[in-house]
């Protein structure tokens, strides 16, 4: 899930950021995260197909939500999270993928532990009804919610031995007040409050909440003035070494190892930061969040043979690789996936190289990794619990 990278005005030959109203002049119109994909490989479908696409980009998946709902024509192609891909879905904003139209097979080219996910996400669970995400996405991206933390103030034993915990521990080994920076949604800080707990991120319980309520606060309050609540600004900070610790998307923590900074030397060094997904809490059923953002077609879309085109192309194995090297995170694609874990193939965002940034790239899936679920009643309770906790003074 590309987590509030900044929003890119990709103003270069070929693809324009649109008006709200100028979409339906082009060809292609497409609806991504910001910095989230590799700008060659648009020119080079435009250049294919002689066409011309038009580009836009969003930096959450709620602030992409409402502009497809108020005009679902407004674009043909989006990469929207799992949970946003489902509730797009569930409001009818979307139609299904036509596989035939896909040159991308996922059950023999996808990374296993992904696809497993994706099946076990599709299966009823008792009262919990199964989504099937292949029915209406191809996987784009994915990843895992973990900790990054700077190696030259806390230590790897602590990490490996607090877990979650870690993230509410307010002082370093050297006796230094612990500065943390958490991302500043509701979905994504209960989904951690919860998992630290030993508590499943679907099928809430109203005592779960309070239970994930209470971690936050008193996360809040032992941090004091030492923690803070952002969203794009992470991807500056952790990389300038700014916080001690945070909790991260698999995806951002490559790109922070990748650009990270000596701030003494000026100079790059990957090892100051690390990243690590713990393991299950004792009793638990979930040890972390797994996420996948994918392409989907809009329900009014206006060339949906062009969509699935350009679908497939982003899919394939030589604009996957490319990708990948641009952006940093996790491709779905299985040839990718080992071609970049296997080797020491540069990773252009910064000056580290995929064996540098580790397991924020190479991840290993596994049977309690969870998605996260869309549901409307949960959404709005978190978020109304989430802005009481952000506005307790401490």
């Amino acid at each position: 899930m590309k987590k509030f990278m900044p929003i890119a005005l990709l103003l270069t030959a070929g693809f324009v950021v649109p008006s709200l109203s100028s979409c339906g002049s082009a060809d292609l119109t497409l609806f991504n995260w910001g910095e989230y994909i590799d700008e060659d490989l648009i020119d080079e479908f435009e250049d294919e197909y002689g066409i011309e696409v038009i580009y836009d980009t969003f930096d959450t998946n709620e602030a992409m939500y409402p502009r497809v709902e108020a005009d679902p024509s407004l674009y043909d192609v989006i990469c929207p999270s799992d949970y946003a891909v489902e509730e797009m879905a569930v409001k009818d904003l979307i139609q299904p993928i036509d596989w035939n139209l896909i040159d991308f097979d996922p059950k023999t080219e996808m990374v296993p532990a992904l696809y497993d996910a994706l099946q076990e996400l599709a299966k009823d669970h008792g009262t919990e009804k199964g989504f099937d995400m292949l029915k209406y996405s191809v996987p784009y991206t994915w990843g895992e919610l973990g900790i990054l933390y700077r190696t030259d103030k806390i230590s790897k034993e602590e990490i490996e031995r607090d877990g979650w915990e870690a993230l509410r521990n307010p002082t370093n080994a050297d006796g230094s007040k612990r500065t943390a920076v958490m991302y500043d949604t509701a979905r994504d800080l209960y989904s951690i409050a919860l998992i630290a707990n030993g508590k499943s991120i679907v099928n809430v319980s109203s005592e779960d909440i309070d239970l994930a309520s209470n971690w936050l606060l008193e996360q809040k309050k032992v941090f004091g003035d030492n923690i803070a609540y952002k969203t794009e600004e992470i991807l500056d900070d952790m990389p300038a070494l700014k916080y001690d610790i945070c909790f991260s998307f698999s995806g951002d923590a490559a790109y922070s190892i990748a650009n990270a900074v000596d701030p003494k030397t000026g100079k790059h060094d990957a090892s100051l930061l690390d990243f690590y997904i713990p393991e299950m809490v004792e009793g638990g059923d979930t040890r972390t969040n797994i996420y996948c953002d994918a392409m989907v077609i809009s329900k009014n879309c206006q060339n949906v043979d062009l969509a699935h085109k350009f679908i497939s192309f982003m899919s394939q194995y030589e604009a996957a690789y490319e990708n990948t090297l641009e952006i940093g995170y996790t491709s779905p694609v299985k040839k990718v996936y080992e071609d970049v874990t296997s080797s020491n193939s540069e990773y252009e965002e910064g000056e580290g190289s995929f064996k540098e940034i580790g397991l924020a790239y190479n991840l290993i899936g596994g049977d309690y990794n969870v998605f996260y679920r869309y549901d409307e009643e949960l959404k709005k309770t978190l978020e109304e619990k989430w802005i009481v906790i952000k506005n307790t003074r401490n």
